[in-house]
């Protein structure tokens, strides 16, 4: 029995959700990260901002998108100055890798502040 589109992506979506939340605990829990940003820079989601704006929620900190191929996480973060930034983005990235296991996962970290 097949599902419609609509439902389809609507399933993806939720899924996509919960698993943002999930992976938002996962990224904040490595030592040295001190924020997280959207996942979507604002200028970059204008269209995202409205929606966000109407319905009263936040952009996402974390982007993911489920496709059948596995799963793209991506997510932009602060780090302090005790530990070195690519070290921290690598070990974020592997703690999302690991929660994700055992699906396919391509992970974008990036370092868009460094400070505290």
């Amino acid at each position: 029995m097949t599902e419609p589109a609509e439902t389809a992506n609507h399933s993806h979506a939720v899924i996509s959700a919960d698993v943002a939340k999930e992976l938002l605990g996962i990224v904040q829990a490595v030592a040295g990260v001190v924020s997280v940003y959207p996942a979507q820079p604002l200028w970059q989601s204008i269209a995202g901002a409205a929606v966000a704006a109407i319905t009263g929620e936040a952009l996402p900190l974390i982007g993911v998108t489920v496709s059948p191929d596995g799963v793209a996480v991506k997510a932009r973060i602060g780090v302090g100055t005790v530990r070195p930034a690519p070290e921290v983005a690598r070990e974020a990235a592997a703690a999302v890798r690991q929660h994700l296991h055992p699906a396919s996962a391509a992970v974008e970290i990036l370092v868009v502040k460094i400070g505290p």
